[in-house]
């Protein structure tokens, strides 16, 4: 128990890591299963709540949800509690990916020439810009038809200019 703890003070890790943390200290199962449960009891172990707050990471350094998932489900995260933690973020933080999507996107198209940003270049929306942006988007994981719609709007956009 003071193993897990000391592994759980320096950020939150879902029961899966504590588990595989404690199995490579080489305790014996029935004292890892004990621990476990004891701080999920203890409220200091709850896979939801760290997936909530990983989905808030991801929003803060850009990322779309679907990079969540993938990285929550190497974490060790049933798929369960993963939808529904997603499904509790974006609608408690009123999360808009296409919105966020077309931020990231538009920084690549349209850049800023000087330091005090009063003026503003717009790279040409060519096939090779357009799959540049649709990799980048992907990457941070980003839905496809979020994706799309995305590179649909810097099209009308950039064709206004």
């Amino acid at each position: 128990m003071e193993t897990a703890a000391a592994y759980l003070a320096n950020r939150m890790r879902t029961a899966f890591e504590v588990r595989k943390h404690l199995k490579d200290k080489e305790y014996p199962a029935d004292e890892i299963e004990a621990a476990i449960a004891e701080l999920i009891e203890l409220k200091y172990l709850d896979d939801y709540q760290f997936a909530l707050r990983y989905y808030e990471y991801n929003r803060e350094k850009k990322r779309g949800t679907l990079r969540a998932e993938r990285e929550l489900l190497e974490k060790g995260v049933d798929k369960e509690t993963i939808r529904n933690a997603r499904e509790d973020f974006l609608y408690e933080q009123k999360v808009d990916e296409y919105e966020d999507a077309l931020a990231v996107a538009r920084k690549e198209v349209f850049t800023q020439n000087d330091i005090y940003g009063e003026e503003i270049i717009v790279k040409e929306l060519d096939d090779k810009m357009s799959a540049k942006i649709a990799r980048k988007l992907e990457s941070k994981g980003f839905s496809r038809g979020d994706i799309f719609r995305v590179l649909d709007t810097l099209r009308r956009e950039s064709a206004d200019l």
